[in-house]
């Protein structure tokens, strides 16, 4: 007889062993959702509101590279100029998530800094330098800007000498070091309603003014490597009341929207309404900063019988008064109107042409034109072309 076959036993695993198995489930899941998103986020961040792109823009596109979801800009933060430009060869360059363009920019006679212009234009006659800040250096594709297109509208060799965030200091400073050894005929210098801030902030970087703002700009936290690489991270503190560490980027968004026609428009940035407060004892150190800047600039345009004219910028909020008033009030519309009527007077009291296109620019608002980028302050292809050829016609008169 066949003996019986001995009984086994099956062995269960133990309760511990168990749940380590399940937890390293959970961790799995839990870190691939994780990547799922941080993946998702970053192919769709071009598609995200504004807000979201402006906390995200600094988050490294891989953990192993130095690229960013918004590619680092061709400027930089200098002694001399507060801001320059670096040189660049068909670069598609983001003013913001919104507004990208392509970028070509040489160096004139070897210096650090670098123009939308071209050295062999510079060693022909000139006819023009044209001085200003990110509206003279455009954000729109260089045939688009308006310094080229009123260049190419009156057939004049006009060099467009602009740099973006910069004040009326820094505009003296390119004037006197690249436009004045070219002895133009005319000087067009460009002016917009945050010169004299980023006058008193260029004074402050040299350690020039001991005037101290009652209401800084807030100033950006110093960033972990979670910040710089986990899109994720980045939108937790932001959703799980940590915003005010995001202050410094979020003063460049506008949150009120109004749409007319085929017209939509942001409005609200908190940094135009700090920049233009001209109540504000630095603003106005940069004010009497810039001013000074300006009166030297002019004698020494007229040593040689030149001719400097302001070409005042105006907002977006002030063009489309009819859409931004409803939304910021009158209050903070006298914000942004302040230091453009303080230019109008001292250009009157001055006696310095002061060309104000903004009857113009309001004109093609009221028609139902978009002259401005929807989330962004600066001028489209269509407000440059517009600004374009209302200077050609003054030129011509």
């Amino acid at each position: 007889m066949a003996e019986p076959l001995p009984l086994t036993t099956t062995r269960r695993p133990g309760i511990a062993r168990t749940w380590a198995g399940r937890l390293a489930g959970i961790v799995f899941g839990l870190l691939l959702a994780w990547l799922l998103v941080e993946l998702l986020i970053r192919l769709l961040f071009f598609s995200l509101p504004p807000r979201l792109q402006l906390v995200l823009q600094h988050v490294h596109k891989t953990p192993f590279s130095d690229a960013r979801l918004l590619p680092d800009p061709i400027w930089q933060p200098d002694i001399d100029y507060l801001t320059i430009t670096r040189p660049a060869h068909n670069r598609v360059q983001f003013g913001s998530a919104e507004v990208r363009f392509t970028v070509s920019t040489e160096s004139l006679w070897g210096a650090r800094l670098a123009f939308r212009t071209r050295q062999e234009l510079v060693d022909r006659h000139v006819d023009g330098v044209a001085v200003g800040d990110s509206f003279t250096f455009c954000f729109t594709d260089e045939e688009d800007c308006w310094v080229q297109r009123l260049a190419q509208i009156t057939g004049r060799n006009i060099i467009n000498l602009g740099i973006t965030s910069t004040g009326s200091l820094s505009h003296a400073r390119v004037l006197t070091d690249f436009g004045l050894p070219l002895r133009p005929p005319l000087v067009i210098w460009q002016w917009f309603g945050n010169d004299a801030n980023e006058d008193y902030g260029l004074a402050a970087l040299r350690g020039e003014t001991a005037v101290q703002s009652t209401n800084p700009a807030p100033l950006p936290p110093k960033r972990t490597w979670w910040d710089d690489h986990s899109a994720l991270y980045v939108l937790l503190k932001l959703y799980l009341g940590q915003e005010d560490e995001f202050d410094a980027t979020l003063q460049f968004h506008a949150p009120l929207y109004a749409e007319q026609g085929d017209v939509r428009l942001a409005f609200g940035e908190p940094y135009l309404l700090s920049a233009f407060d001209m109540t504000q004892p630095h603003n106005l150190d940069g004010w009497e900063r810039g001013t000074a800047a300006i009166r030297a600039a002019r004698a020494a345009v007229e040593e040689y019988d030149g001719r400097l004219v302001m070409l005042l910028m105006p907002t977006k909020e002030q063009v489309y008064r009819h859409l931004s008033e409803p939304l910021l009030g009158a209050e903070k519309l006298a914000v942004l109107d302040a230091p453009y009527q303080m230019m109008r007077d001292f250009c009157a009291a001055e006696g310095l042409t002061c060309l104000d296109p903004l009857l113009e620019l309001q004109a093609h608002a009221q028609a139902g034109e978009q002259l401005y980028y929807t989330t962004d302050m600066h001028l489209n292809a269509r407000g440059n072309e517009v600004l374009a050829q209302w200077l050609a016609a003054w030129m011509g008169e």
